[in-house]
């Protein structure tokens, strides 16, 4: 990690400040916790207004990123947000008097609602699929809310019962509301890749009707909301938690509703609303060249099509990617939101890639470490002692149990280096954030416990007192009904999943995780993939993989979106009920979708079917079910095994977060401060499938904006930086589905070189640096194993 050192070596650092004993002297702190006025040039005149000094207090913030422990300490009862990125985007004032619990806003949500959770769910079990994003409904909706303005303002009903037909102006809580209700059901939920592996005649065919899939869908969509509505405190409420990644959906609004500003921002003059439709349509247009027009990336292939090591170093499919050449945003901004995730994160990550896979992969790949030279370097998929994919059928009876005879016989199961060495870093990430947490934010969360407002309430936080708060009772009961109905539907229907472990293991882990995800994501934008360790665990019961998993997915989307209504001044009470409403009608409406398709579309799932209904994801879920529930993770991490050490990084990662945490804490103005090793240790979680080209692309762009223009020209940075990400996501997404819908759907390629040259590389074909003989195997055979 040298060069982090290099890069983020504070300014402001002295040789006796590098030896300062435990606490952090902040360089916008005094010692007893307070603004240090001296260091940010305020003037003493008596004539400074309240505004104008916090304004120059914020000030001091925008020449550095603060960590989230700095940002924690932070003084925020200004009248402004002190943190630049949030003071840009939120709006620090509310009109009490708007209308949100509108006749409107329900119709308008529920009708995109039904359309984007029908929509998703059809196309998501077609290859290629589709997905319209919650960005495309953010746009959509505000021309449609306009026009309602033209409607009549006919009342319906008497008293409190009553509402008109049109409530005026469309406003921006409207707004919101609508798109967090279609944020939450965008993509189609994350157990129906299960639900229909169960129900599907192609794969498990257990059908246990629509009355459990509904209950299924709901029960692990709620469990989600109750842990994030019981955790706001920690994870909504604090300002220092910025949620990045609603920053730009906060200024779309803001644009899209708000005054323009005229004012120079480092020489540009051309408002939010222009720059945004700028954005937007020059990256709708440009799309239609890297995803359909000329697809090939990796040039260095091209000329070394059959040179194994080049295609390794260089490939984009089964390589490493190392030369970073794409003007692709969605290679771009696969690994991450490269404009809205702080850089010193972005360099947490890219310092985790650079180490592990550009540097250290090679080196046990090319010396067989684990026999990965048999294999690709890269790939999720996994193999057998032939280097063939693991061929399921031959090791479980006609029931599909495991069967350990034909097991002994034919081979055990092996992954690519890439993928192990992606699951020790996932299991350093996990034991690492807990211990990451307990040492960083321990007494943070401690004094939230006893005092929701400890630590101060900003301006966004002060302006929604207003409003009648949900109150947690209301979240214990959810929880409390999400878990009997879950109990219910587990033991109705025989899932083979024990109580215990549906309440203990499944809904214990979202209790222990919900603070120290919500935290690190809140703060930083990165969230630990706990799809691993819920494979881990579900190689003993399948179903914890998705009442586990989706229990922190859908509770760190909840509270993303809490945040979010909070930035936008939404009371909420009227947000909670809209939840509740959106989630349950999503859940009818995807289980809905999928029985239709069942029963209406022949061969449904069939790798044949003639209208590619293939359920290419559900066949993934399909796989990884007979993988771990089957073999089993014991035959691949116990004693003896062939990936045993790997279990280490479950030590490994306290260990080095314990050593960190005492060195920054005897060095606390240094470099130090910086070095988030969950963030580090869990960067690289989407290697594979995908390789070190997004993420160093990621990195690359980040360095730009976050970097390099937010210290060259703030001024730009503030106005333009998360609107341009906006821009871009929406101008993919709506070009996403016109390529989808006018080519790909009507089977229309682009023919020529530019998107077939890199076809026959052995990139493309992932050949590995070893090959086995006819005959032969590596590894153990038959017997030894």
């Amino acid at each position: 990690m040298a060069f982090l050192s290099g890069l983020f070596k504070s300014k402001r650092t002295t040789g006796s400040e590098a030896s300062a004993a435990s606490e952090p002297e902040l360089p916008f702190e005094s010692k007893d916790g307070s603004p240090r006025r001296d260091d940010v040039d305020l003037e003493k005149s008596s004539s400074l207004g309240k505004e104008d000094e916090g304004s120059i207090i914020a000030g001091a913030t925008e020449k550095i990123e603060l960590t989230p422990m700095e940002a924690l300490k932070w003084n925020v009862d200004g009248d402004q947000s002190p943190f630049p990125e949030v003071a840009a985007c939120v709006p620090n004032t509310d009109d009490p008097t708007m209308e949100v619990n509108t006749f409107r806003m329900w119709v308008l949500n529920t009708v995109f609602v039904i359309l984007f959770a029908g929509v998703n769910q059809f196309f998501s079990l077609r290859y290629p699929s589709l997905s319209l994003s919650y960005v495309v409904a953010q746009l959509l909706v505000f021309p449609i809310g306009r026009a309602w303005e033209r409607l009549p303002t006919w009342r319906v009903g008497y008293g409190r019962f009553g509402f008109r037909i049109n409530p005026g102006p469309f406003n921006m809580k409207e707004h919101a509301v609508i798109v967090i209700c279609v944020n939450l059901t965008t993509g189609t939920a994350y157990a129906m890749g299960s639900l229909v592996a169960m129900t599907s005649p192609e794969f498990w065919g257990r059908d246990l009707g629509a009355g459990f899939g509904i209950c299924y869908i709901m029960t692990t969509q709620f469990l989600g909301l109750g842990l994030a509505g019981l955790a706001r405190r920690w994870i909504v409420y604090p300002a220092a938690l910025i949620w990045p990644s609603t920053l730009a959906s906060t200024v779309l609004f803001k644009t899209l509703h708000q005054p323009q500003e005229n004012e120079p921002a480092n020489g540009w003059t051309v408002t939010r609303y222009r720059f945004f439709f700028y954005t937007l349509l020059g990256s709708f247009v440009w799309f239609f060249f890297p995803d359909y027009i000329m697809t090939c990336l990796s040039f260095v292939t091209w000329i070394a099509p059959t040179n194994q090591k080049v295609n390794t170093i260089f490939g984009m499919n089964s390589g490493l990617g190392l030369l970073p050449i794409s003007l692709d945003w969605t290679v771009i901004s696969y690994a991450g939101a490269p404009l809205t995730t702080p850089f010193w994160v972005t360099a947490n990550c890219f310092a985790a890639v650079a180490i592990f896979y550009l540097f250290l992969s090679p080196i046990l790949y090319y010396t067989g470490a684990w026999y990965s030279d048999y294999l690709p370097l890269i790939s999720s998929a996994t193999f057998d002692n032939t280097g063939a994919k693991y061929n399921i059928s031959k090791v479980v009876n006609e029931d599909y149990s495991f069967n350990l005879e034909k097991y002994e016989a034919y081979s055990p199961m092996y992954i690519s280096m890439a993928y192990s060495i992606s699951y020790g870093l996932n299991f350093a990430a996990i034991t690492g954030i807990i211990f990451h947490t307990y040492l960083y934010n321990g007494a943070d969360i401690w004094a939230k416990f006893k005092n929701s407002r400890d630590g101060g309430e900003d301006i966004h936080k002060r302006l929604m007192n207003k409003y009648k708060d949900v109150p947690d009772w209301w979240y214990l009961i959810l929880t409390a009904f999400t878990l009997g109905l879950g109990i219910f539907t587990i033991r109705y229907w025989d899932t083979q999943l024990p109580i215990w472990g549906f309440i203990v293991v499944a809904w214990g882990l979202g209790v222990v995780m919900i603070i120290p995800e919500g935290i690190l994501e809140g703060t930083t934008n990165q969230r630990i993939f706990l799809n691993i360790i819920t494979e881990l665990i579900a190689g003993y019961a399948m179903m914890i993989k998705f009442y586990g998993y989706n229990s922190i997915k859908h509770g760190l989307d909840f509270a993303m979106d809490l945040k979010l209504g909070q930035y936008m001044k939404v009371p909420p009470r009227t947000l909670f009920m809209a939840q509740i409403y959106s989630s349950v009608l999503a859940a009818v409406v995807q289980v809905g979708v999928f029985r239709w398709m069942l029963g209406n579309i022949e061969n449904l799932c069939a790798t044949d079917n003639t209208a590619r209904f293939t359920c290419a994801g559900t066949r993934v879920v399909y796989n990884a079910s007979l993988i771990w529930g089957t073999i089993g993770p014991q035959r691949l991490f116990q004693m003896g095994q062939t990936y045993s050490q790997i279990m280490w990084f479950f030590l490994i990662g306290p260990v080095l977060v314990v050593i960190f945490y005492f060195l920054y804490k005897r060095y606390p103005n240094s470099w130090l401060r910086y070095v988030n090793l969950p963030i580090f240790f869990n960067s690289a979680g989407n290697i594979p499938p995908a390789n070190t080209t997004q993420y160093s692309l990621w990195f690359i762009v980040g360095f730009i904006f976050n970097y390099y223009i937010r210290k060259r020209a703030f001024d730009w940075w503030k106005r333009y930086n998360y609107l341009f990400s906006a821009g871009l996501d929406t101008g993919v997404a709506f070009a996403t589905i016109i390529i989808f819908f006018a080519l790909s759907y009507n089977n229309i390629t682009f023919d020529w070189w530019g998107n077939t040259v890199s076809d026959n590389t052995y990139d493309s074909k992932s050949v590995p640096w070893r090959t086995v003989a006819k005959g032969t195997h590596f590894g153990p055979g038959p017997g030894e194993f």
